[in-house]
């Protein structure tokens, strides 16, 4: 009897770690989802950034759409007038109208760089503020994973993390 009472406690002791490494891999896994993109645009300093660029923008957005109403009337009189015009003078606005598509094409490289860098100075900002308050998220509601949103077909609204993260970015500061 003594000796099965021995096997018996050796078989459980040896056995626990089994049974606790069992039970955690049956536990329910905790998911949330996040729009990692929503959140940042979402937060006051994101709109702030936008509007400013956009302030700070205003005077390129203009000649853009100057120069391509210039480029429009260019190709409308080539069209009209193409079969009067010398072909000097055909090469002439055709010139015209290639430097200004190159105007234009040089002025949108700039205007989509000067975005691209607010966007990247926006982001280098953001993110170590994102990542704390996902930690603090994650650890508060016990997740295990949390999925960019876009990746889920379908998620219950209370386990969308993007509005509290957007919440607590604006008032982090």
């Amino acid at each position: 009897m003594n000796n099965v009472r021995r096997i018996f406690i050796a078989t459980t002791f040896f056995m626990m770690p089994v049974f606790s490494w069992a039970a955690a891999a049956n536990a329910p896994t905790r998911m949330a989802v996040l729009d990692r993109e929503a959140a940042i645009l979402g937060t006051n300093a994101a709109q702030a950034a936008q509007e400013k660029l956009a302030n700070d923008m205003k005077p390129q957005r203009d000649k853009l759409e100057q120069l391509r109403k210039d480029i429009k009337a260019m190709e409308e009189k080539f069209v009209k007038e193409a079969a009067t015009m010398s072909e000097r003078d055909k090469k002439a606005l055709r010139e015209q109208a290639d430097q200004k598509a190159s105007e234009f094409n040089a002025l949108i490289s700039q205007v989509q760089k000067r975005t691209q860098d607010v966007q990247q100075d926006l982001l280098n900002r953001l993110l170590p503020s994102m990542q704390t308050v996902l930690d603090d998220l994650r650890k508060s509601g016990n997740f295990d994973v949390i999925v960019d949103r876009r990746s889920v077909i379908y998620v219950d609204p209370s386990l969308d993390l993007t509005k509290r993260v957007v919440d607590r970015l604006n008032t982090a500061k």
